[in-house]
């Protein structure tokens, strides 16, 4: 039996769990709503969703001010970790939140090609 696209998405974030060092990570659309998540009890995974949103949204915004061409990764470093967002086409955000530590170079690569993966099972959204 061939699976869901929820299913697929699950296996793509489990995938992307078993990097290490991250502690969370989903798949948002660009208006800000959840699609799928592995959030810690501590993270309101519908939050995180709509601030990734945001974040992205004025990414690109100043992008296209500076015409500096398409938005491919955003980083947010904090105290306690890193924001990751890639954009999986045009109409969702693949995200995950690091341990302060983490090796980011590794986390990247992973996340772009995961990113492609959504992409393929959203439909090329």
């Amino acid at each position: 039996m061939a699976k869901t696209k929820k299913e697929e998405l699950d296996d793509v974030l489990t995938t992307l769990m078993q990097v290490g060092q991250i502690k969370a990570c989903g798949i948002v659309s660009k208006e800000g709503l959840l699609i799928n998540s592995r959030t810690p009890p501590d993270v309101d995974a519908r939050i995180f969703s709509a601030l990734c949103s945001t974040i992205m949204g004025a990414a690109e915004a100043a992008s296209g001010q500076m015409t500096t061409g398409a938005v491919s990764q955003i980083s947010v470093k904090t105290e306690k970790g890193t924001i990751i967002l890639i954009p999986a086409g045009q109409k969702a955000i693949l995200t995950a939140l690091t341990e302060p530590e983490a090796q980011l170079g590794l986390i990247f690569f992973e996340m772009e090609s995961i990113a492609q993966e959504v992409i393929q099972i959203m439909g090329g959204m």
